[in-house]
């Protein structure tokens, strides 16, 4: 399956671990910096895993990790730090230390790699589930307005594809990771009012079975991510009901 970030930067100063953690990475063709200059280079939003070791370009650690998160918030970074460096760590996705095992190695990018094209092909569905469901509410009989509607709605359905097909690659952890990592704006949290959206949300967690009509308190066990789309507090399961015929994904194994 063809994903939409598909590159990996290796940031490490010293060339010969560079080379090797290429090596060991031969899988992905990652790109190599070794100067800080060389990552403004490699770096681009097709970038899915960063590698960074902690003394790259002599203290610029911090300023690649506010790039990366300024440039491409689905991609995800690794920190490789000394073990004897026992201040607090980076806010890196995962840290390792050193000495550095390919296995270990292997398996951060891959569970990385993973998560932030889940990243990204969550973050495109929604915004384009959003749109399918504006057009449905407004009903429009315009010719160019129906030819769109429906390009937006097989564009939907291809990346409801390539998520059910990325997701039994991946750990429930990582799912919720992601969901937690996904920021929706333009959603008022304090509206007391009553939600049209309220109908349409689940009775329960298609998962674990809670119970989504809300507790003693009156608030339901759910966080609410975009229009129709609401993950449980309790599994991490993501329900997207992009509209009121129910279409969604879920974030369990299929």
């Amino acid at each position: 399956m063809e994903l939409p970030a598909s590159e990996v930067v290796i940031c490490e100063t010293n060339k010969t671990r560079a080379d090797l953690y290429g090596l060991w990475l031969d899988d992905y063709d990652p790109r190599r910096a070794l100067t800080t200059a060389q990552f403004a280079e490699a770096f681009d939003a097709g970038v899915a895993v960063v590698v960074l070791d902690g003394a790259f370009g002599d203290g610029e650690a911090e300023a690649v990790l506010d790039t990366v998160r300024s440039g491409a918030s689905h991609c995800r970074v690794l920190g490789i730090r000394e073990r004897s460096n026992t201040g607090p760590a980076p806010a890196y996705d995962r840290n390792i230390e050193r000495p550095v095992f390919e296995t270990e190695l292997a398996e951060c990018v891959e569970t990385l790699f993973h998560r932030a094209n889940y990243h990204l092909l969550l973050d495109q569905y929604y915004r384009t589930t959003v749109l399918v469901s504006a057009y449905e509410w407004q009903g429009s009989s315009d010719g160019r307005d129906n030819e769109r509607y429906e390009r937006l709605r097989d564009r939907a359905a291809r990346l409801e594809g390539y998520l059910n097909g990325l997701r039994p690659r991946m750990s429930d952890e990582d799912v919720r990771a992601v969901a937690d990592g996904i920021t929706v704006t333009g959603v008022d949290d304090t509206d007391d009012g009553p939600s049209i959206e309220s109908k349409y949300r689940p009775d329960e967690c298609a998962r674990c079975g809670r119970d989504w009509t809300g507790g003693a308190d009156g608030e339901a066990p759910t966080v609410k991510l975009a229009a129709y789309v609401w993950r449980c507090d309790d599994c991490g399961h993501v329900d997207m009901r992009a509209d009121p015929n129910h279409r969604h994904v879920t974030s369990f194994r299929r």
